[in-house]
């Protein structure tokens, strides 16, 4: 029997049924959803709530004062009047255009500056905007005076970062400005508590940033209640303020000032000499304990510019690549030490089993590696042709012999170098004797963004080959030969130089350097010990005995007193007998020997190291030529021998 066809009746009825199961489905799902948000999920949604209501502004907290070791003040603060502006208020009117305008005839200030410092997005919408800082009292007193045509616009007392000392210390302060968006995201500032918020001054570089979390204090927190359209209708205060701690230094402010004077001056004599010159760096430490008594970069900046806000033309000025003032190129610069090198191949070769103290090695006008010649062997040549026969580490020094020390390379690199280069053990002794003086990795400074510097071995060589760099031939024994004498691959810190001879000065210890010393309260002074782990920190200690120690002192002193002495020249009548020094030149070629880079790094008294000072100076010629006469005058400076003292050009063009 053939199915019956539906009639339209029952086709009605089964559509009207089929409709009626998805408007109970849609209402069952609409009733359990409600039932989800007003009854199980009621709490969390109530919360959410009050979060959108709630906003919490920060105040800025007065900051710590920063000190020198004997109390100077280098940087504080100071109340500015400024203008400020409340966005609420200001876009609830509509008058933006007109306010920024009347303000901008006001102040004198281009309103193009004013509408962009109003439009921060890194300032909290809830928390008045400063647009304009130091602003006079008369131009304060208009406003004030007449709020009804400055919607929305009040004057404010706020702090502003001041630097009493000028410029001094520039890249060992820092300078503070606004938290950006970045910084909100770094683990720096975001593992902090108190919480950072967008609008917070805070440090961008040197201890400024390094300590800021000190330094900030706790701010006053006011918990702001706003409507559905994001105006304030109430508030109620969540945090009391405190004042940032002072951070006292390790500096002294008066060999901070001998220091750089005497670099500047000398550039400039590089400079006058031919020399391009374009920049330089001395670091003056404590031998004993790590502390940083001054370091100098230049060209530097002035912290105060930036302490409330930078323009476009400062700005531009700062990242001139020629100046590039921002370079702290006491821990950033990194380029070949040259021979101030060689004392650090000494130690290695001593501590390595390869020569003796009293060992007397052959210092020819050349050397040819491997030493029984053929095809692939290469001709290392001296920086002078005199033959001097055979000498022993201290006149080595005194004369700086490459032959000598391309000597001591090859013995290294054939015992300790990679097995398939001429048949060494792998242990690249050498390599690893850098490593634990100094070199290789960051010193620890307290100092954001230090560079490592680097010192070739087989693992560097194959990971540059791999990135098509360089090392194309793989490891050749050549790399640790020019090694030897500060050069080829080989790239240091000035700060790193001053570490390692700090070893050397103090018996054999390796102290990591720091900056500051301490904390204080602003209020009685009395000293907090939260700095404590980062003071007198010791790192290692050099493999030397007393006997390997006194051969290095006696060839260092030799290069400032002895009569072949590279440095002599620049000490010519300077009173050894009073304040005996101890050092080495340096001359760095770069762009394959197009240029040289000048260094001197020292120390003294050198019976009783006090102070080690390290000098470099980029495209500047000879290190007893441009770099000593700088140490000279740092010397002069830290013993009180001639506040008149000029850096004058030494004689001597070796090293």
């Amino acid at each position: 029997m053939a199915d019956r066809q539906k009639t339209p009746a029952e086709h009605v009825t089964l559509r009207l049924a089929i409709f009626g199961i998805l408007m109970v489905a849609a209402f069952v799902a609409l009733f359990s959803r409600l039932w989800f948000l007003q009854v199980l999920a009621a709490g969390d949604y109530e919360q959410l709530a009050q979060e959108n209501r709630v906003r919490f502004v920060h105040s800025e907290p007065p900051r710590g004062r920063i000190l020198d070791r004997n109390g100077v003040v280098i940087a504080e603060n100071r109340t500015s009047l400024a203008v400020t502006i409340d966005r609420q208020i200001l876009e609830r009117r509509k008058q933006r255009k007109r306010t920024v305008e009347q303000l901008s005839a006001l102040l004198d200030v281009p309103a193009k500056q004013i509408m962009e410092r109003l439009l921060d997005g890194t300032v909290s919408p809830y928390k008045p905007v400063a647009v304009v800082n130091d602003v006079n009292e008369d131009d304060a007193a208009v406003i004030e005076e007449n709020h009804e045509d400055f919607p929305g616009v009040d004057i404010e007392e706020l702090p502003v970062r001041q630097y009493p000392k000028s410029s001094l210390a520039a890249h060992i302060l820092g300078y503070v400005n606004e938290i950006s968006p970045e910084q909100l995201e770094s683990d720096h500032f975001k593992s902090v508590r108190p919480v950072y918020a967008a609008g917070d001054i805070v440090g961008h570089a040197g201890v400024e940033y390094t300590y800021d979390r000190f330094l900030r204090g706790e701010p006053r927190i006011e918990k702001v209640i706003v409507n559905s359209s994001g105006d304030v209708i109430g508030s109620k205060l969540a945090q009391e303020e405190r004042p940032g701690y002072d951070l006292v230094l390790a500096m002294d402010s008066d060999i901070q000032h001998v220091t750089e004077n005497a670099l500047e001056a000398g550039v400039s004599a590089a400079r006058g000499a031919g020399y391009v010159a374009p920049g330089g760096a001395a670091v003056v430490m404590d031998p004993n304990n790590g502390d940083l008594l001054a370091m100098a970069s230049y060209p530097d900046y002035d912290p105060r510019i930036l302490a409330d806000g930078i323009t476009t033309k400062e700005f531009k000025t700062l990242n001139d690549p020629e100046e590039n003032a921002w370079l702290d190129r006491a821990i950033q610069a990194q380029r070949p030490p040259g021979s101030t090198f060689k004392v650090i191949t000494a130690g290695a070769a001593m501590a390595s089993g390869v020569a003796g103290p009293y060992d007397a090695i052959e210092c020819p006008g050349s050397r040819v590696f491997p030493p029984e010649g053929g095809p692939g062997s290469v001709v290392f040549n001296n920086w002078e042709s005199t033959y001097h026969g055979f000498i022993g580490f201290q006149t080595s020094l005194e004369i700086s012999c490459d032959t000598f020390y391309y000597e001591l390379g090859w013995r290294m690199e054939s015992r300790f170098g990679p097995p398939e280069s001429v048949g060494g053990d792998g242990s690249e002794q050498f390599q690893r004797y850098a490593r634990r003086t100094g070199f290789d990795h960051e010193t620890g400074i307290d100092l954001p963004n230090e560079a490592e510097g680097r010192v070739p071995d087989k693992e560097w060589c194959a990971q540059f080959r791999k990135d098509k760099l360089g090392c194309f031939d793989g490891w050749l024994p050549g790399f640790t030969v020019n090694m030897s004498i500060g050069q080829g691959d080989l790239i240091v810190t000035p700060m790193q130089m001053a570490v390692a001879y700090s070893a050397i000065a103090n018996g054999g210890t390796v102290w990591q350097p720091h900056v500051a010393a301490g904390l204080a309260t602003t209020n009685d002074e009395a000293e907090v010990d939260l700095l404590r782990p980062i003071r007198d920190r010791k790192v290692a200690d050099l493999p030397l005995d007393a006997v390997q120690l006194g051969v290095l002192h006696e060839g260092l002193e030799l290069v400032i007193s002895g009569a072949e002495g590279t440095a002599a020249g620049a000490f010519a009548g300077f009173p050894l007998d009073q304040f005996p020094l101890a050092g080495k030149t340096g001359t760095a070629e770069v762009d394959g020997g197009a240029r040289n880079d000048a260094w001197f790094v020292s120390y003294g008294p050198s019976d009783a190291p006090e102070y080690v000072v390290a000098v470099f100076v980029e495209d500047a010629g000879h290190g007893g030529e441009s770099a000593a006469p700088i140490a000279r005058q740092i010397f002069e400076g830290i013993f009180g021998l001639d506040k008149e003292t000029n850096v004058n050009l030494g004689t001597d063009a070796s090293g």
